[in-house]
């Protein structure tokens, strides 16, 4: 069954620098050698989120995987899945099958460029040395900022609330960059085994667009920060 997929996904934090994980190791695809309707493979993180990005905006994306995640922001696909799928992108242009195969290591940008030279930013992009798009920018300024060791004037006292199990929640602090909104909460588990946490216990709705975790496993007695990112007026 075709599962259509909301641009919710993730975009993932790195546990302690909040970098975008989908800003390393370019690879470039030219879709000028490439007939439309031949899949195109691509080797990708097993473990981060990958960026695809295409030369026009996408439109829409699909796959039969239910364990896919996508983020669709302009011209790119924020994507992780940890078993190997098949992705159709659909944009203004083209429909592009895409055969995921998930790999051991970094997280990976893909290129997606016609036959035309590339600009002079695309060629820095190939070479791995890729500037932050505007929106990653103010995302990441925006959680730098609330993970400070001063919090910003939106400090929060917030009360313990159960989120799951033996985890409990708070919420200490938020600040806003419009159209962005970033929240701190801190988790605490209060049971006596290991606790695991995932980015999907986070998300709310299509207006959360990124979720950043110190770590994905708390120790009884142990507490995490948990960096939610959510944009106004989001659309499809």
């Amino acid at each position: 069954m075709s599962t259509d997929l909301c641009p919710r996904g993730l975009i993932v934090f790195a546990a302690a620098l909040f970098t975008f994980a989908a800003a390393a190791a370019a690879l470039t695809v030219d879709l000028g050698k490439t007939r439309e309707e031949e899949p195109v493979s691509l080797g990708i993180s097993r473990t981060d989120a990958n960026r695809i990005e295409l030369p026009e905006t996408i439109i829409n994306a699909f796959s039969s995987s239910g364990s896919i995640d996508v983020k669709i922001i302009g011209r790119s696909a924020l994507v992780r899945t940890e078993d190997p799928a098949e992705l159709i992108i659909l944009t203004e242009k083209r429909r592009l099958t895409l055969l995921l195969s998930p790999e051991e290591g970094p997280s990976r940008t893909v290129i997606m460029r016609d036959e035309d030279p590339p600009s002079p930013d695309r060629a820095k992009e190939a070479t791995g040395s890729i500037e932050p798009l505007p929106y990653e920018k103010a995302i990441t300024d925006l959680v730098l900022s609330l993970a400070s060791e001063n919090p910003p004037a939106g400090e929060i006292s917030g009360e313990e609330q159960k989120l799951t199990g033996s985890l409990l929640l708070s919420h200490r602090a938020e600040m806003a960059s419009p159209p962005f909104s970033a929240s701190l909460y801190v988790v605490r588990n209060s049971g006596s085994e290991a606790a695991a946490l995932t980015e999907n216990m986070f998300f709310d709705g299509p207006e959360t667009v990124a979720v950043g975790m110190e770590r994905d496993e708390l120790a009884p007695g142990e507490s995490g920060r948990v960096f939610v990112v959510t944009k106004r007026g989001h659309e499809r």
